[in-house]
């Protein structure tokens, strides 16, 4: 058991902030699988900082994900803090600042990992969230824009403004999801820095997650891509850090259950009706990396109705 600030976090695995991804149903979903800690999608503070939080990509929580992090995005510090105070009134129990996402979407408006670029902007963003709010206050990182010379200035930079907390994604911005991530530069933030460090790159198993704890310190482990239509990984994870055992991987039908638990919770907690298109791309999801799973999706692209797909999955589970 360890703290981020004073929010107990049970476990060493984390679900990455991921678009169109960590919804409130799929977190509920990897708590249940045992994520110690999940994050939320990316909440614009343009945005955020005055709508309500109705709409399809807003925030919404509830007491079975906690605790939950609140992943939020921008490069005003003032419109940042005012986010932020919106998310912790909506009951975000930790606020994240994105200085991570290499999209260049984001990087055009001067947010996401081009924040990296200016060390002030840097610490006045922390700063003005961390003085605004009284839940911690975290930054989620790339090593930088092309190299990752100042990635240990930056890291101290984000701890002594206030932060709580610190993710490192072991790959530049340039890189965005491409190449071998850098866990030595994940074992150099945490040797440099007294807040908890989460590591982020290429765990794609448990003996993965258990080896970037070895090698580089880290206090958490961080798992993104993995974890899309596979929340069996933190199960996996979690029960090999406390037994050395690796869990096998599971079977057709444990990994449509889990579809199926999904598809009941997206029709509980979100804020819209989940039409046709939801229902299909979690089915695919969940038939990745499954023999005969490219057949199933051609059929599934096909399919009228939900009660299509259903069906499609249970002669997928019977053959």
């Amino acid at each position: 058991m360890m703290k981020i600030g004073g929010v107990r976090i049970d476990g060493k695995t984390v679900l990455a902030p991921m678009c169109s991804v960590t919804t409130l149903p799929f977190r509920i979903l990897c708590k249940r699988y045992g994520a110690a800690l999940v994050f939320t999608e990316m909440i614009s503070a343009d945005a955020g900082s005055y709508v309500y939080y109705d709409q399809k990509h807003g925030f919404n929580t509830t007491v079975e994900e906690k605790p939950v992090v609140s992943q939020i995005f921008g490069s005003d510090p003032y419109k940042l803090a005012n986010c932020a105070y919106k998310m912790e009134e909506m009951k975000a129990d930790i606020i994240d600042i994105n200085m991570g996402c290499p999209s260049l979407k984001l990087s055009r408006s001067n947010a996401g990992a081009m924040i990296l670029k200016d060390e002030k902007l840097v610490a006045d963003i922390i700063s003005s969230v961390s003085s605004t709010v009284s839940c911690p206050v975290t930054a989620k990182i790339r090593m930088g824009i092309n190299s990752n010379k100042d990635t240990v200035k930056i890291a101290k930079i984000i701890e002594q403004a206030g932060a709580s907390a610190i993710t490192v994604h072991a790959r530049t911005m340039k890189q965005k999801y491409m190449g071998v991530a850098d866990w030595d530069m994940i074992k150099k933030v945490k040797d440099a820095v007294s807040i908890p460090v989460i590591g982020n790159g290429d765990v794609f198993s448990s003996s993965d997650a258990k080896r970037m704890i070895d090698i580089t310190g880290c206090d958490l482990v961080m798992i993104g891509r993995k974890a899309i239509g596979n929340p069996f990984i933190f199960q996996q994870c979690e029960h090999y850090f406390k037994t050395g055992e690796i869990l096998s991987e599971p079977t057709l039908n444990e990994k449509f259950e889990a579809y199926k638990t999904l598809c009941s919770l997206m029709e509980q907690y979100l804020t819209y009706k989940p039409d046709l298109k939801d229902y299909r791309i979690n089915a695919c999801w969940f038939t990745k990396h499954v023999k005969g799973g490219r057949d199933a999706r051609v059929v599934m692209a096909r399919c009228k109705s939900k009660e299509d797909i259903d069906e499609v999955i249970n002669e997928f589970c019977e053959d």
